[in-house]
Order: C-alpha cells, then structure tokens, then sequence
C-alpha cells in the first residue's frame, strides 16, 4: 500500500510538469497465482500448559525463565509446494520486542512476560532441510540459525542445506519449534490476585 501511494503521489508531480497534452488516464494491474494444489498446517499440540507460578519463586529483578516447550510444526501439501510460514503476536500490545511474544498484562496493566520460539531440525519430504527467513517479503532470504527467535516480521521458509537460501518446494515438511517463556522481574509486577498468563501466537501458512 505504501509503494502505491507513493507511486501515485511521484505520478502527479511528474505529470504537473507534462505538457498539457499527457494522458489523463493511468493503469492499475492486479496480478498473482492460482496455485495447483493445497497446503495444511499444524502443530502436534496447540497448547502450552506452564501451571500455576508463585510470586514467591519469581526473580525479584531478572526474568524468571520458565521451562522450555518443545514441539512439532507439520506442513502437508497435495504436491510439491512453495510456501512460507509467518507468526502473528496476538498480546502483541505486552510483547517486550518483534521476537518476545508477550504473556499478556495484570489487572495493573503490567507486562506479565513473554516467549520466544526457536526452530530446529527441519524434514522436507523425509530429507533435512535448512530453516531460511526474509525480514522483505522475500525479496531476499538469509539462514535461520536454531538460536534465531521466530520474529513477527519475518517469513519463514526453507531451503536446501549448503546450497543458497532460496525457498525449495516440498510436499510434507516438520521442523521441531521450542518455545521458552518467562516471566517479568516481580519487582514490575503488582500481583494481588490470581494474573492469567495469555499468550496467544497464530502461524499462518502463505503460497510464495
């Protein structure tokens, strides 16, 4: 939308200084794909259960971390497919940075916390496959190291391991995501009843 608007703002101070006799009409192209075949996504569990947390075992003035989730994300297509992944902060209004998701706020409005997702350990149709991220909407792809956080502005793709990173279409694929809350210092947090820890993350599945 951006590029867009700007094209169009360019357009009428070149053709300001057009003769009068520049066209007074101009062309919008709306293109894409129709793809022949569909993907599925899930994951092998969809809830993280990390229990009831005392504020007495809370850091006082570092994070708490919490013990790390690990889990399996599942890719199935009716054939060999492009596609990526992108991951939506629901809290994104407690999240901490693009890479934290947040855990929600007390009833004081505070930042509960927030967790990270990792992704490891990726099978396209039964070969390991390199995890790849684009931060431009895939105009360019770089790898994705186990220790990179899953950010909410990347893509997440994959690509084959020791050739460039450029997304490879796979019909079935599996990558092992860990996910490692925590809570916020307690000294910045203002417990006085039960606080509901609320994560709430959407992957979504996009056709490149």
């Amino acid at each position: 939308m951006k590029k867009l608007l700007c094209s169009s703002v360019a357009g009428l101070f070149i053709a300001g200084a057009l003769p009068a006799s520049a066209a007074s009409t101009t062309d919008l192209a709306v293109t894409g794909f129709i793809v022949p075949s569909a993907c599925t996504l899930s994951l092998s569990s969809n809830t993280i259960e990390v229990g009831r947390i005392s504020v007495k075992d809370l850091n006082q003035d570092t994070r708490t971390n919490l013990p790390p989730s690990t889990l399996q994300v599942f890719t199935q297509c009716e054939g060999p497919s492009l596609f990526a992944m992108t991951a939506t902060d629901n809290r994104s209004d407690s999240a901490n940075n693009v890479v934290e998701f947040g855990l929600g706020t007390t009833t004081a409005g505070e930042r509960i916390g927030g967790y990270a997702m990792f992704l490891d350990q990726a099978i396209a149709d039964e070969t390991s496959v390199q995890m790849i991220a684009s931060m431009n909407n895939g105009s360019r792809w770089s790898r994705m190291w186990n220790d990179d956080g899953w950010q909410t502005n990347y893509l997440v793709s994959i690509a084959q391991r020791g050739a460039a990173s450029v997304p490879i279409p796979a019909k079935d694929m599996q990558v092992e995501m860990t996910v490692r809350p925590f809570i916020n210092p307690a000294q910045n947090l203002t417990i006085s009843t039960d606080e509901t820890i609320d994560g709430l993350a959407t992957i979504t599945l996009r056709y490149l």
